[in-house]
């Protein structure tokens, strides 16, 4: 039988591979914006080129997105993710807000379900932030729902839902620089936060209907 020689990788392809080590492990999640070019030639100690070829590839992959101005974005962490965001650059934006909605209403139930103590201690603590007003609005508050996500301890239900934010991110984005637009009502996501504590789900799902359609009526203009 003859031996294939083993393919040496080129150094932009180990860089790409760690990269994807990254995202796959959870280090860098779906809406996290990723370290700068210069950030990351620093950490792994090579060219600023190298770098932005295995970015690149990358974005050309599906999995980042680079929004000019703001920075370089992971938007996918597995094929499946990848589907998803083709499928919702197709979908029109009035469907892609009936699938938010759904998913955010069985989202709220379950995690007044299934949070833990811990849940709860993340999500004051993402709240508390969200307060700030010199904080990022947008950022903020997607990162509190993106934790609500996380407190069903449904990884898919998680996923859906960055993914389908993070879709979103360029029209709240929008609205927040040409509106002064901010991100729902801060007493809403205290009832929120209450109903998710005390495991009231009805109570938890009426809520985020109130947010999600705040949202709604907002992007929709």
């Amino acid at each position: 039988m003859e031996l294939k020689k083993p393919v040496r990788r080129t150094l932009a392809r180990q860089i790409l591979d760690a990269m994807e080590d990254m995202i796959r492990l959870g280090k860098w999640k779906i809406g996290d914006r990723i370290p700068s070019e210069p950030e990351l030639a620093k950490t792994f100690s090579v060219s600023h080129n190298t770098i932005r070829e295995a970015v690149q590839t990358l974005i050309h992959a599906g999995i980042l997105a680079a929004r000019p101005g703001d920075g370089t974005y992971v938007i996918a962490d597995n094929r499946f993710a990848v589907a998803m965001n083709n499928r919702l650059h197709e979908a029109e934006l009035s469907k892609i807000l009936e699938a938010r909605l759904a998913l955010e209403k069985e989202i709220a139930r379950l995690a007044a379900a299934h949070r833990t103590d811990e849940d709860l201690a993340r999500l004051e603590t993402a709240l508390a932030k969200c307060r700030k007003k010199d904080g990022n609005g947008i950022e903020d508050d997607m990162a509190f729902h993106a934790l609500v996500a996380e407190a069903t301890h449904n990884p898919i239900l998680a996923d859906l839902y960055r993914i389908i934010i993070g879709h979103l991110r360029q029209n709240l984005e929008t609205l927040l620089e040409e509106k002064q637009y901010t991100p729902s009502a801060m007493a809403l996501h205290d009832d929120l936060l209450q109903a998710i504590r005390s495991r009231h789900a009805d109570a938890a799902e009426n809520i985020i209907v109130q947010i999600v359609a705040f949202d709604t009526a907002s992007i929709r203009g």
